[in-house]
Parts: C-alpha cells; structure tokens; sequence
C-alpha cells in the first residue's frame, strides 16, 4: 500500500474557525469574548486586536496584551510546536489564558512536551470543516486550553452544547 506524500509547509495555513465553534468554546468556558486572536490575518481574526504574520506573535508577550482575558489561537499547523511552547510557558511563568484549536497529534512530540498533562484537552466529536471549504478536515482536531483548571482529557460534543 503507497501513503500518500506528505507536503509539510505547503498546505493551506490559515483556514479560518467556524464561528460556531468559537461560540461554543466562549460558552464552554464562560469566556464573554476574545481579548486578541494570536495568529490571524484581516481575513480570517476573531476579534478586534491580533497578532499578523507581520507582527511575530512567537516573539509578543501574550501576558501583557490579554490582560486577564482570553486569547485565542488557531496557528499554523505545519509548526505547531512554538505555538504550544509558548502558549504553556505563557500561562506558568505569566497567568495568560490561551484556547487553542490544533489537530489532535497525540503521537507527536510537540504533544507530549507541551499538551500532555499540561492543558485541558477537549477533542472534538465529529470533524471541523473549516470556513470557505466543503469538507471537514481530515485529521481529529482538539481545542487545548491554558488556564482553565486542571489539566484532562475529554471528548466534546461542542455542535450539541451549543
């Protein structure tokens, strides 16, 4: 059997999050809106204030822009590794709350070093199609969270909550 090859970093990077989702996760967590969407362009931001390409979110302190209050976070998915990093580093060292939405990798590195028993993990039920695209997206996905309680894992029926 051949699989097919794997073309990392020329895929499509910045599918933007179906509003029900978002909504669902606002309500999930009690969140009354985002503070800043931390990777986003003008076509695709969830909120008034967020990070370009241009701006280096990597290199902002996500701390001090939230101020208390939630950042979302759909990154890129072909290095998600600096986005978890920062994303769990941000929320020990400096309090900031991040949701994140990110492919369900539970068999990469990036996984074990920065999700695993370190954020609440709610997979989702069912696959996310993506805004603008007729297909769900062919890998699970998870909404991992930094700064909401202790760290769990847990299935989520996020279309039915909300």
């Amino acid at each position: 059997m051949t699989m097919p090859a794997q073309k990392p970093g020329r895929s499509k990077q910045d599918y933007a999050t179906p509003p029900a989702l978002l909504e669902a996760v606002l309500d999930q967590f009690g969140i009354e809106a985002w503070a800043w969407d931390l990777a986003a362009d003008t076509t695709n931001a969830v909120c008034l204030h967020y990070f370009s390409l241009l701006d280096d979110s990597l290199k902002q302190d996500w701390a001090a822009v939230l101020e208390g209050g939630w950042g979302w976070l759909n990154p890129p998915f072909a290095h998600i590794r600096p986005w978890v990093q920062k994303a769990h580093e941000e929320q020990q060292q400096r309090g900031a709350h991040v949701a994140m939405l990110l492919p369900a990798g539970v068999g990469a590195n990036w996984w074990r070093d920065w999700v695993h028993e370190k954020a609440a993990i709610y997979f989702l039920n069912g696959r996310l199609t993506f805004v603008g695209e007729t297909t769900p997206y062919p890998k699970d996905c998870a909404i991992v969270v930094y700064g909401a309680g202790s760290p769990c894992y847990e299935v989520w029926n996020w279309r039915a909550a909300s």
